[in-house]
């Protein structure tokens, strides 16, 4: 058989293969096919994990009020426990008998966009306003500062805004600085949290802790988010400390409040709890049969959400690569090196594309001229790289601060750029400016980020990306166009202008 026939044949059963898997999981098992035939619902998983000490596990997780409506549905993903959720006290409850090691329990919960946050205010039934039990110079410091909110106001709500406005607003006074040491000798991730709610209970206002998860699937994997939980004598209210007196955000789920533990293990030790936060496409029913359905079919759908995350910007790379292929080969597009436009196009989709360009070429000219003055020392090609990742690490730290000086809040950002990748585009720029000279360098480095903006706004594309995830079969079919454009041997479109003064 002939390359042209091998090549045919590979393309035509990636094309069936590919289509046929993805036209079985659309006809079959009920997944949308188009973006438009989405639900509308956000998915939170909750990942246990503690050391075992080899006797009965139980672990109880608090939910959230909600996970027992109609508005939520949940499962666990967690093998060999057993598993329940007692809905009058809200708990998931794993045990086993005899386990050891690492242990990673996983709880998902489903919610609708219109079930609202869990904020919602709950009547105040017998509540008791306990005493801190402060003493010394840290007992007199937490006095006057609490006498100091009571005093501007008595309503609770005017007390708890004004604490939490002095713990940020005074944060250099006396008593705060003497208050502040105390707590963060106890707990330093929740110093404020606690000072504020022993603060609340000698002015008078019961409060506790309560946690929440940030609806921002960006972030990854986070830990529960402090919140605040006091009660104005009628009802209980949640806070955010960071916005205090302000209604909770709507970007801000109340995972658990109440006086209940957020998490309590018995068997086992060093335990903790993150959360996954990702807007889901596809209904959890349809979610579970492609779980349990055959490997190739499942896919990345089988995984944890917190291990799914990755690859919604994994699957982005194989787009990327197709546009570089085109403009490259049927285009014409000179670029430095085949994937750095992707790497860089993956870069751009954290931050605004205008000031990620800026920043990248405001990052390759000065890397230049760092890279120039290098070669006056005769250095050997890997120092001179290893010298080049330095200085462009220190580019992008000093570009950081001058951006968040400046007002910039995106600034930091850069830092998502691949370093070693720029420090070899610095090294192969300044090789081609002294072998090709310097009109061949800026060409293939303004080409490069051309194919970069061009892959960027094609990862952009939201039908493409959910294909991209929910469908990733069709990257065979993908495959089998850049197979097709591989054996492509005509005039490029850039050669069309080149040539275009012959003549026959």
């Amino acid at each position: 058989m002939s390359a042209k026939w091998k090549l045919l044949t590979a393309v035509i059963v990636l094309i069936v293969g590919g289509g046929g898997v993805a036209a079985h999981k659309a006809l079959n098992l009920g997944v949308p096919f188009w973006r438009g035939a989405l639900v509308n619902e956000w998915e939170i998983e909750a990942k246990v994990t503690f050391l075992a000490n080899g006797k009965k596990v139980k672990v109880k997780l608090a939910l959230p009020e909600l996970a027992g409506s109609e508005a939520a549905r949940h499962d666990s993903g967690s093998l060999d426990y057993n598993f329940n959720v007692e809905r009058t006290t809200a708990t998931a409850i794993w045990s086993a008998d005899s386990v050891d090691d690492r242990q990673a329990l996983y709880y998902r919960l489903r919610i609708d966009d219109r079930a609202g946050n869990g904020a919602e205010p709950v009547p105040v039934e017998d509540v008791v306003n306990e005493d801190p039990g402060l003493s010394g110079s840290v007992g007199e410091a937490a006095k006057i500062i609490a006498g100091r909110a009571r005093q501007l106001s008595s309503d609770p709500d005017a007390v708890f805004t004004s604490v939490f406005r002095s713990i940020r607003d005074e944060r250099e006074s006396q008593e705060f600085v003497l208050l502040r040491r105390h707590y963060e000798t106890e707990s330093k991730t929740t110093a404020e949290i606690r000072m504020g709610l022993d603060l609340l209970a000698l002015a008078g206002v019961p409060a506790r802790i309560a946690w929440g998860v940030a609806f921002n699937e960006d972030r990854g994997t986070q830990v529960p988010m402090p919140l605040v939980e006091y009660s104005d004598g009628v009802y209980w209210k949640v806070r955010d400390p960071e916005d205090a007196g302000e209604p909770l955000a709507d970007g801000i789920f109340v995972w658990h409040r109440g006086d209940r533990p957020l998490l309590d293990v018995s068997g086992g030790e060093s335990s903790k709890v993150t959360f996954t936060v990702a807007r889901e496409r596809i209904p959890m029913s349809r979610l579970e049969d492609l779980s349990g359905s055959p490997l190739f079919v499942s896919t990345v759908l089988g995984l944890p959400l917190s291990e799914r995350a990755i690859f919604r910007y994994i699957v982005l790379i194989p787009l990327g690569a197709f546009v570089v292929v085109v403009m490259r080969n049927m285009i014409g597009v000179p670029t430095l090196g085949t994937f750095m436009p992707v790497l860089i196009a993956l870069a751009l989709l954290e931050m605004p594309l205008l000031r990620g360009l800026s920043m990248i070429s405001i990052l390759l000219a000065a890397g230049l001229s760092c890279r120039f003055l290098l070669s006056r020392l005769n250095l050997l090609v890997v120092p001179r790289v290893a010298a080049c990742v330095v200085i462009v690490t220190l580019l992008m730290m000093l570009m950081s601060v001058l951006g968040h000086r400046i007002g910039m809040g995106g600034g930091v950002q850069i830092t998502l750029f691949p370093m070693i990748i720029i420090a070899w585009t610095i090294e192969r720029m300044s090789l081609i400016w002294e072998e090709e000279g310097k009109r061949s360098a800026l060409v293939q480095i303004g080409g490069s980020l051309l194919v970069a903006v061009f892959a960027y706004l094609f990862m952009r594309i939201g039908q493409v990306r959910y294909w991209a995830f929910y469908f990733p079969e069709l990257l065979l079919v993908l495959l089998a166009g850049i197979l097709l454009i591989g054996r492509f041997t005509g005039y490029r479109l850039s050669e069309l202008v080149r040539f275009r003064n012959f003549q026959q």
